[in-house]
C-alpha cells in the first residue's frame, strides 16, 4: 500500500508539476494588485452626469421608435431606453438588438433622429476625454465582432480601440455610436488575462472554466495532495512503531 501511494503520488506530482506551479503563480498575481488597478479604473473618471437643467424637452416615445425605424430600415427590438450625456448634451439612449445583434444608439431629442457615430478623430478625442491626465493618442482602429482582438473579445459590438502611451500605456474602447467607455486594456490587465488563461486552462476563449481539462487536471491534483498525505500519515506511524 505505502509503495503503492509512493508510486501514485511521484508519477501524478510529476505530471502535475507545471500546471500546479501555474495555478501557484497565476494566484499569486491577482493577490498582489487591486482588481480596480488591473482594469485600469484609476486612470479613467466616472461618466458624465446629467444637470436637470440641461434636459430640454425630450423626443416623445414616437419621435424615437420613428428615428430608429429610418435608421436600420430592419427588424429591431428596445431593451431599455435612458437618459445619457455627450458633449454637454442630454440624449436618449437606446439599447437593443437588430437583425440578431446588440445595438445602443443615441437619439436627440432636439431633432429627434439618431446621432451619427464617431468619426475616427472624434473617437481619438472622445477616448482622451475618458482619462484623467491629459495624453495623446497614438494609434486608433475599428474593432468589429470578427475582428481578431484577445482584448475584446466575446462582446459581439463594435468599438473604437484608442491607444495611449505613458508611463502606464492603455487603451481604451469607445462604442462609436455613444462615446462610452467600454472597456480599459492595460500591462497590468494582460498578463493577468495570460494568468487567468493558464489558471483556468481555457487556452482559446479563456472564458469556461466548466471544461473537462481544468476539471481532469483538478482531479490529478487532489489525487497528489491526499496521496501525499496518506503516504506522510503512513509513514510516520511506521517511524512511530520502530
Amino acid at each position: 500500500m505505502k509503495v503503492l501511494l509512493r508510486r501514485i503520488h511521484r508519477w501524478l506530482g510529476l505530471l502535475m508539476a507545471i500546471q500546479i506551479v501555474a495555478w501557484m503563480s497565476s494566484g499569486l498575481y491577482f493577490t498582489l494588485f487591486p482588481i480596480s488597478e488591473i482594469r485600469g479604473e484609476h486612470l479613467t473618471r466616472d461618466p458624465q452626469g446629467i444637470v436637470a437643467a440641461d434636459i430640454v424637452s425630450a423626443a416623445s416615445a414616437e419621435a424615437i421608435l420613428s428615428a430608429l425605424d429610418e435608421h436600420f430600415q430592419a427588424d429591431w427590438t428596445i431593451e431599455s431606453v435612458s437618459l445619457a450625456a455627450l458633449d454637454d448634451h442630454a440624449l436618449w439612449q437606446v439599447a437593443g438588438r437588430a437583425e440578431g445583434r446588440p445595438f445602443r444608439r443615441l437619439v436627440d431629442p432636439g431633432t429627434g433622429g439618431v446621432r451619427p457615430a464617431l468619426s475616427k478623430k472624434q473617437a481619438e478625442t472622445r477616448a482622451a476625454w475618458w482619462l484623467k491626465e491629459p495624453r495623446e493618442a497614438v494609434a486608433s482602429e475599428w474593432v468589429g465582432p470578427d475582428t481578431t482582438d484577445n482584448d475584446f473579445r466575446g462582446r459581439g459590438m463594435v468599438a473604437w480601440k484608442v491607444d495611449f502611451a505613458g508611463d502606464e500605456p492603455v487603451s481604451l474602447y469607445v462604442d462609436p455610436w455613444t462615446g462610452d467607455l467600454l472597456a480599459r486594456r492595460t500591462t497590468r490587465w494582460r498578463l493577468f488575462d495570460f494568468m487567468w488563461m493558464l489558471h483556468i486552462m481555457d487556452y482559446d476563449t479563456r472564458d469556461d472554466f466548466n471544461h473537462p481539462l481544468l476539471q481532469a487536471a483538478a482531479l490529478l491534483g487532489l489525487v497528489v495532495a491526499l496521496s501525499g498525505f496518506v503516504y506522510w500519515t503512513l509513514s510516520r506511524r511506521r517511524r512511530q512503531k520502530a
